[in-house]
């Protein structure tokens, strides 16, 4: 099929000649904020009264308006749903998991219900994979359902006999903890409530260690329960007396030991406990680890691995240390140091080989060190497992057996749908399990790029790139630039329904790996977050640039994309440079920030604090937001075409944000409605009818002129 498209001023203006006065104005109805010697008239805060009447008038007002903006774009709103819908959930990319020989399952339904169960390993079972065949609703010769609707359990964990399985169901108040005989479903014990997801058999299978929520659902106990007792007779073993910290456990891979980890934004403190003694107090390993980028430990059998930072070169490093470590890490002994444009994130061990997980230039990546002997890392003999492509996302995935011998994780790219892998130790090879399905898509026919552009402070920032083979590279393409650049979170490239949507129309696709987020390490979070939040918008710019001098794309026909903190970084580098963007896309927009953080209505986490700072208590934080504000820093020249979308209930962002925003932009820009429209899409909740990201993507190509007209 040949594509055609129409430019952006006449696609605009279709079906969109709407008189200005049917434009929603809500009334200003101005009061001050008064606050470190700086008064400011705050003209739309009466739109944060979700309960009031004249709120939801407004919304609904908002609505009609953009139900007429939009009505000619039905068929292409029908057109993308028809691309998009039932792709196939990543949880559904997932094979049968072999732990002391037995093969535990995951069954997805057609109907998104899903069952665990288990079959014994025998001969002639694996298929040449390695692992059994799983058919649809056709179960296994001897094949167990432990439970048969997984629908409420959040968390479940098998005794070392396998005799005994407990899983935490969702309840009021916190988890209900069931153990069950795993051969019959008989209930051996009920007894908890009130518990968090994280459940661990002692070794003798008799005890249950568990956390416990408090009333705010924060997991602050670390109780352990001997089962046919009642809850009251369990015995405390550790408390969290922070109330922004919250508990973890893990079990080790051997089974010898309890992990037990304290985590905030502000710090961490990790315990051990010895599985065989259940009801001792835990050792304390780290102390109080007060530093933003805590140390993060795993139990390697006869050792402690340790990834934490080096403060003088900022590199992060893979030391060791002993078991019996008590109080501090002074005595750790330094494995390997990450490389420029690397950074360790985490690692995981096994019998004969550790899995250190990094990323190199932004992108995830696996290496598998071998084990000796005495336990001691062949660090000569470490190697890379996956294809090495240049956006190739590589991740770890869960493998419980201590002795494995082989090594499962998944594969990603813009031009891989997403594949299980197993890395045989033995043979050296890479065996694909399963594949998710990406029909009549020829990765031939498109190319993905990582290029790198400069901040203006001289940082180079991460692009991943994605186009048709076919889109011209001669400055014409319309490109959707997107971003997020907040809370040290990281957005990988992967082959979805929606991006062969957009690319396939000749829009490049471009994500912004902008400061703030994770993909460079905890320094590249550091740099965007609080008072040089400025990094970020600086960073979204460059990259916009960098596309327009590179030929990629042209420079009238950039869409800007981002969703709730990632909307706040397009929104404020459109008030730093209007000129940059021909469309702005903002869901769920942390636009209003400064007003957000102040109302004393919204529930923030700890770590929302420690992203954006208290502007109510530190001047200094007050002054850097009030300057950064999208909503408060708008100007009085042409800006970008807007569509905003919001729900009016179950998101993180008030919805307020979003009406806000777009009424302040109406108030002050000068561009023509008719060109450049405005539009904020309420619904009643994001899975509500009618998806907004849908709506929103076709009107983001029609801003861009790229709306396919023919065969």
């Amino acid at each position: 099929m040949s594509q055609h498209t129409v430019s952006s001023t006449s696609s605009a203006r279709r079906g969109s000649e709407i008189s200005r006065d049917l434009i929603p104005r809500p009334a200003p109805r101005p009061v001050e904020r008064a606050l470190f010697g700086d008064a400011v008239p705050i003209p739309y805060r009466w739109l944060r009264a979700a309960d009031s009447p004249d709120v939801a008038r407004h919304f609904a007002a908002e609505n009609a308006h953009t139900d007429a903006r939009t009505a000619h774009l039905a068929s292409l709103r029908e057109e993308l749903c028809a691309l998009v819908d039932d792709p196939v959930s990543p949880l559904e990319l997932s094979a049968p998991v072999l732990l002391d020989g037995w093969w535990y399952i995951d069954r997805f339904a057609p109907d998104g219900t899903a069952t665990l169960s288990r079959v014994r390993d025998r001969e002639g079972l694996r298929s040449p994979s390695g692992i059994p065949r799983i058919e649809p609703e056709r179960l296994l010769d001897g094949e167990e359902i432990l439970v048969a609707d997984c629908l409420s359990m959040i968390g479940f964990a098998v005794s070392s006999d396998h005799r005994l399985l407990a899983r935490a169901e969702a309840a009021f108040g916190g988890c209900r903890l069931i153990i069950t005989e795993a051969a019959t479903g008989q209930v051996v014990d009920s007894a908890v409530g009130g518990a968090g997801p994280d459940i661990v058999f002692s070794a003798d299978s008799r005890s249950l260690l568990h956390t416990r929520v408090d009333d705010l659902g924060r997991r602050h106990q670390v109780r352990s329960h001997r089962l046919g007792t009642s809850a009251e007779e369990d015995i405390l073993l550790l408390e969290e007396s922070d109330h922004w910290a919250e508990l973890e456990l893990s079990r080790s891979r051997d089974g010898s030991a309890l992990m037990i980890r304290s985590v905030s934004p502000q710090g961490s403190e990790v315990w051990l406990c010895d599985l065989r003694a259940a009801e001792a107090p835990p050792r304390p390993v780290t102390g109080r680890l007060t530093d933003a980028r805590p140390a993060r430990l795993e139990h390697a059998g006869d050792r402690l691995l340790v990834i934490h930072e080096d403060r003088e070169t900022q590199r992060t490093v893979l030391s060791e240390i002993g078991l019996d470590t008590t109080g501090g890490l002074p005595g750790m002994s330094a494995l390997l140091s990450a490389e420029d444009d690397e950074h360790f994130e985490s690692v995981e061990a096994f019998a004969d080989v550790i899995a250190l997980q990094l990323r190199g230039g932004g992108v995830p990546r696996l290496r598998l060190i071998p084990r000796r002997a005495d336990g001691s890392l062949d660090l000569q003999a470490a190697h890379t497992v996956g294809r090495g492509g240049t956006l190739d996302s590589v991740r770890l995935e869960p493998v419980p057996a201590w002795g494995t011998r082989r090594i499962r994780y998944r594969l990603d790219s813009f031009l891989t749908s997403g594949m299980l892998l197993e890395h045989d130790l033995d043979t050296g090879e890479s065996i694909e399990l399963l594949r998710e399905d990406a029909a009549d898509f020829d990765p031939a026919q498109y190319v993905e790029r990582r290029l790198w552009a400069t901040s203006a402070d001289g940082t180079r920032v991460p692009i991943s790139l994605l186009a048709r083979r076919d889109t011209p590279r001669d400055g014409t393409a319309p490109a959707l630039l997107y971003g997020h650049g907040a809370f040290g979170i990281s957005t990988e490239p992967k082959l979805r329904p929606e991006v062969r949507a957009v690319v396939d129309r000749g829009v490049v696709l471009a994500i912004a790996h902008v400061r703030g987020g994770g993909e460079m390490g905890p320094q590249w979070h550091q740099q965007g977050r609080g008072p040089r939040k400025q990094n970020s918008f600086a960073d979204l710019l460059a990259c916009a640039d960098h596309l327009v001098d590179t030929g990629w794309v042209a420079a009238d026909r950039i869409g800007a994309v981002g969703d709730g903190a990632g909307a706040l970084l397009v929104a404020g580098a459109a008030n730093l440079a209007p000129e940059r963007f021909r469309a702005i896309l903002a869901g769920g927009p942390l636009v209003d920030p400064l007003e957000t953080l102040l109302d004393p209505n919204v529930m923030l986490t700890l770590e929302e604090w420690a992203e954006w700072g208290d502007p109510a208590a530190d001047e200094a934080t007050y002054r850097s937001q009030r300057g950064y504000s999208p909503a408060e820093n708008i100007r009085e020249t042409e800006y970008p075409a807007v569509f905003a979308w919001t729900a009016l209930d179950g998101m993180d962002v008030p919805p307020a944000c979003a009406a806000i925003w777009v009424a302040q932009l109406r108030a002050r820009v000068t561009s023509d409605p008719s060109e450049r429209p405005i539009l904020l899409r309420a619904t009643p909740t994001l899975g509500s009818a009618g998806d907004p990201r849908v709506e929103g993507v076709a009107w983001l190509l029609e801003q861009l002129g790229a709306v396919t007209l023919g065969e």
